[in-house]
C-alpha cells in the first residue's frame, strides 16, 4: 500500500506512472525504441526499392517521407493497444474522424503504403524476425520483377507532333503517315491544326515506339521527309505526357 506521508514513495509512483511500468497492458520503452528503429530501417529498404524500380512521372519525395511516418505511427499504435480490447476500440473511434483525401494515381504507391503498415504492425507486436523476412522477400521480388521487366510492355506509347510546310501540304502528311505505318508504329491521328497566317499544318499522332534509341531514329527519319518543318516526340507514361 502506498504511504502518502513518504515523499519518496510519491515520486516513485509518479515515475512509474510516467514510464507506464505498472498496470495491465503496459510496455517498456525499450520495446518502443526497438520497434521504431527497426520499422524505420525496414521502411528505408522499401524506399530504396521504390526509387530503384520507379518508372513514370509521379515520383514524390513527400510520399516517401510519409511512409516513415506511417510505419512509426503504426508501431506505436500496436504497442499501445497490446492485448487490450478496450484500447483497440477507443483508437478505432479516435482514428475514424480522420479523412484522407489525397488521391494516389499509381497503384504501386498504395502497395507500398500497405507494406509499411504491415511492417509497423509486425514491429509493434514484437514480430521482428517476421517483419525482416517480409521486407527482404518483397524488396527482392520487386527488384527481380523490375530487372526482368515482368508485365512490361514491349513498346512505349508516345505522341508524335509534326509541322509540315505549306507547299507540300496534305501530300507530306500522307507520306509521313505511310512511313509510320511501314515502320510498325501503328499511328492514330490525334489532332490536326492548320495555321491561317502561314498555311503550315501541325499533325499529331499517337503511336507505339521502341526504346529511346528507336525513338531518336524515328524522329530523324521523319525529319528527312520532304515538306517536314519540325518533329517532336512526347513520351506517355501511365498518367502524364512527358
Amino acid at each position: 500500500m502506498l504511504d502518502n506521508s513518504d515523499p519518496s514513495s510519491l515520486d516513485g509512483f509518479a515515475l512509474e506512472r510516467f514510464f507506464n511500468t505498472t498496470g495491465q497492458g503496459a510496455f517498456r520503452l525499450v520495446d518502443l525504441l526497438a520497434g521504431l528503429v527497426l520499422s524505420a530501417l525496414l521502411t528505408l529498404a522499401f524506399v530504396q526499392t521504390y526509387k530503384a524500380t520507379h518508372r513514370g512521372a509521379t515520383y514524390s519525395v513527400a510520399f516517401l517521407q510519409s511512409l516513415f511516418i506511417l510505419a512509426s505511427c503504426t508501431t506505436l499504435i500496436m504497442l499501445v493497444i497490446g492485448s487490450n480490447i478496450a484500447r483497440a476500440f477507443s483508437l478505432v473511434g479516435a482514428l475514424s474522424i480522420i479523412r484522407f483525401r489525397t488521391a494516389m494515381k499509381d497503384p504501386r504507391d498504395v502497395g507500398f503504403v500497405f507494406a509499411v503498415l504491415a511492417v509497423g504492425m509486425a514491429t509493434g507486436t514484437g514480430f521482428y524476425a517476421g517483419s525482416l523476412v517480409f521486407t527482404l522477400f518483397l524488396c527482392l521480388l520487386l527488384l527481380i520483377l523490375a530487372r526482368l521487366n515482368v508485365c512490361g510492355a514491349k513498346g512505349t506509347e508516345a505522341v508524335l507532333r509534326v509541322t509540315f510546310s505549306k507547299e507540300r501540304g496534305s501530300a507530306a502528311v500522307d507520306a509521313a503517315e505511310a512511313f509510320l505505318m511501314s515502320a510498325g508504329a501503328s499511328p492514330t491521328l490525334v489532332n490536326r491544326v492548320i495555321e491561317r497566317s502561314t498555311g503550315e499544318q501541325t499533325v499529331s499522332w499517337r503511336l507505339r515506339t521502341g526504346a529511346q534509341q528507336d525513338q531518336g531514329e524515328l524522329q530523324q527519319s521523319i525529319q528527312k521527309l520532304e515538306g517536314v518543318e519540325s518533329v517532336g516526340i512526347f513520351i506517355i507514361d501511365d498518367f502524364h505526357v512527358l
